[in-house]
């Protein structure tokens, strides 16, 4: 896929654009991020690293942490605390989740799980990461962080945008449930 290139996201969520720029997409490991996100210059050579044949990788996805596009304490702790430490902490307990608007994936392993499914209307980054783990190593790279908008955030309220991630994780965890709630 050319650089700039933005599937049009269509009502089944982001699932579906992103697996429609996956499918564009020429090359060994897809980069995923969102419109409203702002990476370094370094984010995609940042990526590939982990993937390296010379080191004989077994990587098949990175993810990184989320810090707000715009300024304020309270969105730096709150995305802090959020984003960066909750992946910290969770991951290690095998709860992975490579958020979508900082993540990639060595395209096999993508092709092998099916890619994102398209039928979750949110989290369907963790589920694609949880899937992704049964094939391989998912990295949480510190040093790898983007910027995102925090318009969603200022919109919905960081407590309600909390309670909204923790059912879906619950909801997710539960045997036979998926999460349900109509995000986008």
């Amino acid at each position: 896929m050319s650089p700039g290139t933005n599937p049009k996201k269509t009502a089944s969520g982001p699932a579906r654009a992103r697996n429609r720029g996956a499918k564009q997409a020429s090359g060994d490991v897809l980069c995923f991020t969102d419109a409203d996100t702002v990476v370094p210059p370094t984010w995609v050579r940042d990526h590939c690293r982990h993937y390296s044949v010379a080191t004989k990788s077994t990587v098949v996805g990175v993810g990184g942490p989320l810090e707000p596009l715009e300024p304020g304490l309270r969105h730096r702790v709150c995305f802090r605390l959020l984003s960066d430490w909750w992946d910290r902490l969770s991951w290690p307990l095998g709860f992975v989740q490579q958020p979508g608007p900082n993540c990639s994936v060595r395209r096999t392993a993508f092709e092998r799980v099916g890619g994102f499914d398209e039928s979750l209307p949110f989290l369907e980054d963790t589920d694609l990461s949880l899937r992704l783990r049964r094939e391989g190593e998912v990295v949480y790279d510190r040093e790898c962080a983007v910027r995102t908008s925090v318009r969603r955030q200022e919109r919905e309220g960081y407590g309600r945008l909390f309670l909204t991630y923790a059912r879906g994780y619950l909801a997710y965890l539960l045997p036979g449930r998926s999460p349900s709630a109509t995000y986008f």
